[in-house]
């Protein structure tokens, strides 16, 4: 028996690409065979997360963080002010807290509300949509950090006029004071 000729590279090299080629369309079709547990599982992770947002963006689910959150807040808000005027009326209105409770009924919630805000931001699962009690969390803690700096500018507004109306008033009772002295060193002669 004759021993056959081998053809040329390039002959060899089309037949070697041909059965590469059919190998790896044996592959593939033995890949989509196979039930696809890993892609259903993410389907199934996918549509859960458009049903939560779906759920996270009705009107209901709205206004319930708002108004939760804002009541969380107000009330907070009010109950504090009231322990730190109550604190300021029993240490008295010569004491520190007495001299600056006005301050105290902001400048504590600024630094509170802004705390618990980051803290929920900062703990957020990454690629997870918050649970409506964190949404709350977050709300309630945005709404004391205004309701806080609110009252501090009102009350720093409160105290730049009066040491305005203070500085007037110390002209005017030095000028009386003056003239006062000023007559009597003429009577006095």
């Amino acid at each position: 028996m004759a021993k056959r000729k081998s053809g040329t590279g390039t002959t060899d090299n089309m037949l070697t690409a041909l059965q590469q080629s059919q190998d790896s369309l044996t592959r593939v079709g033995t890949e989509l065979s196979r039930p696809r547990t890993g892609f259903l599982r993410k389907n199934k992770r996918v549509a859960k997360l458009i049903q939560h947002i779906e759920d996270v963006n009705t009107r209901s689910h709205r206004v319930g963080v708002d108004l939760a959150g804002g009541g969380i807040a107000q009330v907070s808000t009010e109950f504090l002010n009231w322990c730190i005027r109550a604190l300021a009326s029993w240490t008295g209105r010569g004491s520190w807290t007495g001299k600056n409770v006005d301050i105290l009924q902001g400048a504590p919630h600024v630094v509170v509300g802004l705390a618990v805000y980051f803290a929920e931001l900062v703990t957020r699962k990454s690629g997870e949509l918050p649970s409506m009690t964190r949404e709350m969390a977050s709300e309630a803690a945005n709404v004391f950090t205004h309701l806080g700096f609110s009252n501090l500018v009102r009350a720093l507004r409160i105290r730049w006029a009066d040491g305005k109306v203070d500085a007037s008033t110390l002209a005017k009772v030095t000028a009386e004071r003056d003239a006062a002295i000023a007559k009597l060193a003429g009577t006095a002669k």
